[in-house]
């Protein structure tokens, strides 16, 4: 639904091309998983609002359109009273940039919860802008009809969301005790921690195992151990995480590549390592 309205909350009342969904088909959609959670809401004759959130990382809120692309450099994110709130007071969220032909307007962190407060609050949170597709400023409105129960299952989402993300993991590190190939139960319960992330992340396209060892030893020796200690790691994903062992990519470099000084206990404790790398 569009219509023209005149804005009370600008510094000089204008026209606005308004979009909003009428209270006949708001909606708000749950999109989850293990690892994100989206809520989403289709605005009629405009496009779609969706708070979104993976795990470990900042809350953000993008409104995107299709038909709508934004001609001058700024838009206004504005939290404002529905109609039937008594008084028409507005609070502006922030100014955000805009590029000419902007189809996508996105915020994050601090600006993006307070709309969503907002809407839990029974607000409504609008974007105004100017737009190539109208000589009119254009209003987004979101609104909050059938937002709770929605609102309600985001939270339960985002509660029950796995408690590693991929930049915890991406890059990953398991200790070897001297002149063994083997995991002690430190090693074990780490390899584990990655295991139970792989099982519910499918975007890994391929994980890199890099195998080293400690200065000590006979040169063919810690050969035989750095390839031992990468194909120790390669069997227990493949045995604990059901990877493909196709995606695995393995390198052994024995002692050449050290990270501490190898003349130290703690130093050689450091360098008998196997790193791994998770790559999407």
């Amino acid at each position: 639904m569009k219509f023209l309205l005149f804005l009370a909350f600008t510094s000089s009342p204008a026209a606005a091309m308004v979009y909003q969904s009428a209270v006949h088909e708001a909606n708000w959609q749950i999109d989850q998983s293990p690892l994100s959670c989206s809520l989403k809401h289709e605005v009629i004759d405009f496009g779609q609002a969706v708070f979104h959130r993976e795990n470990g990382e900042a809350l953000q809120l993008s409104i995107s359109t299709q038909d709508h692309p934004a001609s001058q450099s700024s838009a206004e994110l504005v939290i404002i009273n529905t109609p039937w709130q008594n008084d028409i007071v507005s609070q502006k969220l922030m100014t955000l940039p805009v590029t000419y032909g902007q189809r996508e307007f996105m915020v994050d962190g601090n600006a993006a919860r307070k709309a969503l407060s907002a809407l839990q609050q029974g607000q409504f949170v609008q974007l105004q802008y100017a737009s190539q597709s109208s000589t009119q400023l254009v209003s987004v409105i979101l609104s909050n009809v059938q937002f709770l129960p929605a609102m309600r299952e985001f939270q339960e989402c985002s509660d029950k969301m796995h408690p590693d993300s991929f930049a915890d993991l991406q890059y990953f590190n398991v200790y070897f005790e001297s002149e063994k190939a083997i995991l002690d139960n430190s090693a074990s319960q780490r390899m584990q921690r990655l295991a139970d992330y792989l099982k519910v992340d499918d975007s890994i396209s391929r994980i890199i195992i890099e195998s080293h060892t400690d200065s000590f030893g006979r040169k063919e020796l810690n050969t035989e151990l750095s390839e031992k200690r990468a194909q120790v790691v390669q069997a227990f994903l493949i045995e604990q995480a059901e990877i493909d062992e196709g995606i695995i990519e393995m390198h052994s470099y024995r002692d050449n590549k050290p990270v501490a000084d190898n003349k130290t206990p703690e130093g050689r404790a450091k360098n008998r390592r196997t790193e791994l790398r998770l790559i999407r």
